[in-house]
Parts: structure tokens; sequence; C-alpha cells
């Protein structure tokens, strides 16, 4: 079955559509929903990223050191990127020079602040998955808030 390629015009409305979704919960939504809907949809790219990872590992991650291993080699090998988790301790840390997003590299999204919570769902989502005890990522800077990279940092307890 050959897939059709998207018209301009349906990027071009799906564009606009995600952006006034995103503007209606940045200027009228509940803090508190708007990170729940964002890390909901966040859960969903966390999930093709964690079956990479089942694929790099021929097993499921068991603990962020195989998860970050295997994000690592997913991100120099499959995507040609340089910008790489580094952890210490109970803390991973990540920066990236441009947004990541498949969203926003596929020109369907632009990043923005309630754009930028969907990346940390993504993150949380992620390190949930290996970790036993709670996980808290910290957006320190991202594009979609106006700085020059996103950084993460996330602590764990494994």
């Amino acid at each position: 079955m050959v897939k059709d390629r998207i018209p301009q015009e349906a990027i071009a409305l799906n564009l606009k559509w995600i952006e006034s979704l995103e503007t209606c919960l940045a200027e009228h939504g509940n803090r508190t929903l708007t990170k729940a809907l964002m890390k909901a949809a966040g859960e969903k790219c966390s999930a093709q990223i964690f079956d990479d990872c089942r694929q790099i590992l021929d097993k499921n991650p068991e603990s962020v050191d195989e998860l970050l291993d295997a994000m690592n080699q997913r991100r120099s090998q499959n995507h040609n990127l340089t910008s790489l988790w580094e952890k210490q301790g109970n803390t991973a840390h990540l920066i990236l020079e441009e947004c990541n997003c498949t969203l926003v590299k596929a020109g369907l999204a632009k990043p923005n602040p309630v754009h930028c919570l969907c990346s940390q769902g993504m993150m949380e989502s992620l390190f949930s998955k290996v970790c036993r005890g709670p996980v808290n990522v910290e957006l320190v800077k991202s594009i979609g808030n106006g700085h020059d990279v996103c950084e993460f940092h996330v602590t764990f307890e494994e």
C-alpha cells in the first residue's frame, strides 16, 4: 500500500489547528489541566522512544543506565544528534540545541510554552518506566519559552 503525500495545505491547516489549541490552553486553560493534557500527549511519543530503546537493547530497559544508554545510541546512530544524556547520581541531564519534537521538525507545530509541557511529560513517562520511585522533570530552559536551548534535568529514585 502506497501512502499519499500529505498536501502542503493539510500541513498548514494542522499547524494552525495545533497552534490554536495550544494558544487557547495558554490563555484560558487551567494550568493543572493543561499540564495533564500535554503530559498525556507526551506519553504517546515516549512509547515510541521506549520501543526504539527496546530494539536497540534487544530487551526492555530495566534501569536508568540502560535507558540512557539506549536513548543515547538512538540519538547518535538513528538521528545523528550529538547532544547526549549525562547522569550524575540520581540526576540525568540533557541539553538540546534545537527542538527535537517530531511535530516541530515536520512543520506541524511551533515551539511554545504549552508545547514544551508535552516534552516534559514525555521525559517523565520514559523515566517512570524504569524507576520504582518518583521522577521529577525540570525544564530548566526551553526554546518554546524563548531560550536558545532546551535543557532537561531529571531527578529520580531507582
